[in-house]
């Protein structure tokens, strides 16, 4: 379940992680509008003179929606956006919340350093050969394999963040808790 209305950053948050969160998420807002207006220009040019653009797929699957989906990681994970499935947790007694939400935030941590770590690799690689995608155009798409790792880490970097305030600041976690106990809005759960 997303809890919309939740999505405010604890107290005492770092004006720089809002700033990476908003600029990573302004990124990938950029880069939709410049695949809506090149999908709406192939289109147009498809059917007004028969002649479409040439690469638009290639551009859009290796470009555009790569951008899209892995720069706004940092901003899902600062809003607490993320899809909270709390059946059970709800019904879990204070000091087994408590524990599960800190054991959640390094689980998640654990696989954003994965991610970051493997897509790392994979985008050293490609810049290495030079990776190219063959379509009805050649195009270059190695520097799209870093969207990956830099979303990744970006994520990592707010949800360390958490964490270091979950397990500093308890107080002001209990007190969040205490406001959203019943409805299953406690952050990182």
């Amino acid at each position: 379940m997303n809890h919309s209305h939740s999505s405010m950053p604890p107290p005492a948050t770092p004006r720089s992680l809002d700033v990476l969160a908003n600029a990573m998420a302004a990124s990938a807002g950029v880069v939709l509008a410049f695949m809506a207006l090149h999908i709406v220009a192939d289109v147009g040019m498809k059917y007004v003179f028969h002649a479409p653009i040439v690469g638009t797929l290639e551009v859009v699957s290796h470009y555009y929606m790569i951008f899209v989906t892995f720069m706004p990681l940092a901003m899902i994970e600062w809003k607490r956006e993320s899809i909270v499935v709390d059946v059970f947790y709800k019904t879990f007694p204070r000091w087994l919340r408590m524990a599960s939400t800190a054991i959640t935030f390094a689980l998640v941590i654990g696989v954003y350093c994965a991610l970051t770590y493997s897509s790392l690799l994979a985008a050293l690689h490609a810049t290495e050969i030079g990776e190219i995608a063959m379509g009805s155009a050649m195009t270059v798409i190695w520097p799209s394999r870093w969207a990956l790792p830099i979303g990744f880490s970006c994520a990592c970097i707010v949800m360390i963040w958490y964490l270091i305030v979950f397990l500093t600041r308890n107080e002001e976690w209990e007190s969040l808790f205490d406001e959203r106990a019943g409805s299953g809005e406690f952050p990182g759960a």
